[in-house]
């Protein structure tokens, strides 16, 4: 175990802000860490740690003057946890460090490529720091997906632009200024990116929302049922609208008791957590209470201003069903945490580690 002396920048004069925005993912054998940039830093130190021995017991692995580094050759099924620290120089070259990242973590697959698991953890990083924005995530073209979700980890222009947003936004006045946020398409796209890539500039994942889920079938990544035919919802399913009135694609984390769905999407104001009514129409379902617990509790500032977090019966009869195959050769997501049999409440529980 590594331990470094560390100067404090309260002491010289200065601040070195905490890092945000850090995930780590796993894709095949690689762990893929990011953050974005802090303002006056010089370079970052990468910690890494394994359970074991009843503690965890971290180690600087890396240390870089990008917001990002690639970690190789890790131990099939470890789960490896990550914090990051910034830290700039003084005038006589010593390291000031600011304040510990939040730690992250993730599991690397034993087959496929990532894991159901991992794919929701990505999902969740940029909730509460990312704005609905028409076109947000497509290229200027609006053919395809646009730089910002062909990257590694979250884009700082998406916190800065949400930043100062009050309870008052209107995703209409920021109508395709497509570096600003992520629009429903552009958020799945960003999502799917970075559980397939530890580069940037790689192929992108941005279709229409409406046929999203089958183009993703369509590459065999898993099963494409028709909006009439879907039956029952498991963590990860994409869900693409193909009615002529919704225009819209959601990921699945998980279904309730009573039917209801938790889900995770871009929808105005941004990027969140939101639950379903009841297949009767009960809007205050199992999935609107645990949306809201978990808004409110994780994401407090977001919450007061953009409270609502219900969906209406539209978003269980309106949508058409991709469900990863998790199963045999060439699969993309496995799912050796049994998130697919769970209920949401469990899988909620274990993403935020309550």
């Amino acid at each position: 175990m590594v331990n470094i002396y560390a100067v404090y920048c309260k002491a010289s004069g200065f601040s070195i802000k905490r890092p945000c925005g850090v995930m780590s993912t796993a894709v095949y054998d690689q762990i893929a860490v990011s953050w974005e940039p802090v303002a006056g830093a010089q370079g970052y130190e990468v910690y890494e740690g394994v359970w074991q021995s009843g503690r965890i017991d971290y180690s600087v692995v890396e240390d870089v003057t990008v917001a990002k580094c690639i970690r190789m050759k890790c131990e099939k099924g470890r789960t490896y946890y990550y914090y990051v620290r910034a830290y700039a120089l003084n005038q006589m070259g010593r390291r000031i460090y600011g304040t510990n990242s939040n730690v992250v973590s993730t599991t690397v697959p034993v087959q496929g490529q990532s894991t159901i698991r991992n794919f929701l953890q990505t999902a969740l990083v940029p909730i509460g720091s990312t704005m609905y924005v028409w076109g947000g995530g497509w290229n200027r073209a609006d053919t395809g997906a646009g730089k910002e979700v062909r990257q590694i980890g979250t884009c700082p222009r998406w916190r800065k632009f949400a930043k100062n947003k009050t309870a008052r936004y209107n995703y209409q006045d920021y109508r395709y200024q497509i570096h600003n946020g992520l629009d429903c398409s552009g958020y799945v796209g960003w999502c799917i990116y970075n559980i397939r890539n530890v580069e940037d500039n790689r192929k992108g994942y941005v279709y229409s929302a409406s046929k999203q889920a089958k183009k993703f079938a369509d590459m065999g990544w898993g099963t494409y049922v028709e909006r009439q035919n879907v039956t029952d919802y498991r963590a990860g399913d994409i869900m693409s609208s193909t009615c002529s009135c919704c225009g819209h694609v959601y990921i699945v984390i998980g279904q309730c008791k009573d039917g209801s769905v938790v889900l995770l999407h871009s929808s105005p104001a941004g990027v969140q957590i939101s639950g379903t009514a009841t297949p009767e129409g009960k809007t205050k379902s199992e999935a609107y209470q645990l949306a809201q617990h978990y808004m409110k509790k994780y994401y407090k500032s977001w919450y007061r201003r953009y409270p609502n977090v219900g969906r209406g019966t539209s978003y269980l009869t309106h949508y058409a069903q991709m469900r990863w195959r998790t199963e045999g050769d060439d699969i993309i997501l496995s799912d050796p945490d049994g998130y697919q049999n769970m209920d949401a409440a469990s899988i909620l529980k274990d993403l935020y580690k309550e």
